[in-house]
């Protein structure tokens, strides 16, 4: 019986370390090939847009898509899990906070590889998604102190003053984003600047240092500054269509300030074994991928169904009563 699981269901049924176990096998189930991933699909009509994003994860046992929407300032996001064995419909979830969840931990899961000794910490962003990439980075890395930067006064002083007390932090709020990276070991960039980038400048960095950028998903966004990819030795992407999908690696490559032969994916750095000290300018650009959404999906689910959440959805959807047949020269694509 398929369950629906509300944005307060998923809350309940998930922490950070179960996320972050679930990100990190689907990564390294990603780079062994047993996982398959589709091109995210962009729908644009006159009120906005729709994106679709699917993935099947036979070790998890599961296959599924996302699809979230804008129409005028609204969005809206649904995950939708089936049996991979079976076809049978397992659950629709919210992707609300699952969504904001999977990317701060994605953002961290990295980080954590890539920084993992960094105590200074700058944020670029006050929203939702800076708070959780916050939340998640100081759970993994022994974090001494931040300093968050946003262009509003209050917000980033809200920021500052509710971390540091959930946290255990200190967080001062900055109203310069070059001083707030000036002495960070790792900057997290998380925006929401759209078409009014960059939010984000090269002669912000200090020599050596490790950013994030989770902004910027559509090519007409900016969140970095084309100058920021020159300055990494080793540049880690969610998946290797964040380049061909955000405007920061789009408008990086124009100006010649991207070098595709630093790029490698998560699932390599997850995956594949260390052949040395990592370096010490890195950069981390994700766009979300629906590898991390139906990953993060079935692990939400079943700790649902362990902890007795959700409203069951008996009989849905029903059993087509025929199932065409294949011919052979239709099986061999001939």
């Amino acid at each position: 019986m398929a369950l629906i699981l509300s944005n307060d269901d998923v809350k309940q049924a998930t922490d950070v370390q179960g996320v972050l176990d679930a990100l990190d096998r689907a990564y390294q189930e990603e780079y062994v090939g047993r996982t398959t991933i589709t091109e995210r699909v962009n729908l644009r009509f006159g009120s906005g847009w729709l994106r679709l994003m699917a993935a099947s994860l036979p070790g998890l046992g599961v296959v599924g898509y996302k699809e979230f929407h804008l129409v005028g300032s609204t969005v809206r996001f649904q995950i939708n899990l089936f049996d991979i064995h079976t076809g049978e419909f397992l659950a629709a979830l919210d992707g609300n906070h699952l969504t904001v969840l999977r990317t701060a931990s994605t953002a961290a899961l990295a980080a954590a590889r890539l920084a993992p000794n960094a105590s200074k910490v700058g944020i670029i962003g006050s929203g939702a998604e800076a708070r959780m990439q916050a939340t998640v980075l100081s759970q993994l890395i022994d974090v001494e102190r931040m300093v968050v930067h946003s262009p509003r006064k209050e917000r980033r002083e809200l920021f500052a003053t509710e971390l540091s007390e959930r946290l255990g932090i200190d967080i001062e709020p900055s109203a310069d984003g070059a001083a707030t990276a000036a002495d960070a070991d790792l900057v997290m960039v998380a925006t929401n600047t759209g078409g009014r980038g960059p939010a984000f400048y090269a002669d912000w960095i200090r020599e050596t240092a490790h950013i994030s950028s989770t902004g910027s998903t559509l090519p007409e966004e900016r969140e970095l500054d084309s100058e920021v990819w020159r300055f990494p030795e080793l540049i880690v992407v969610d998946r290797a269509q964040a380049l061909e999908e955000s405007g920061d690696a789009i408008t990086a490559a124009k100006t010649g300030a991207l070098d595709t032969a630093r790029v490698i994916t998560l699932a390599e750095l997850c995956g594949r074994p260390a052949d040395g000290p990592l370096p010490k300018r890195t950069l981390f650009k994700s766009v979300g991928s629906p590898l991390q959404d139906v990953a993060v999906a079935a692990y939400a689910y079943r700790s649902a169904k362990e902890k007795g959440l959700g409203t069951p959805l008996p009989d849905f959807p029903s059993v087509k009563g025929s199932v065409p047949v294949v011919t052979g020269a239709e099986r061999s694509g001939t």
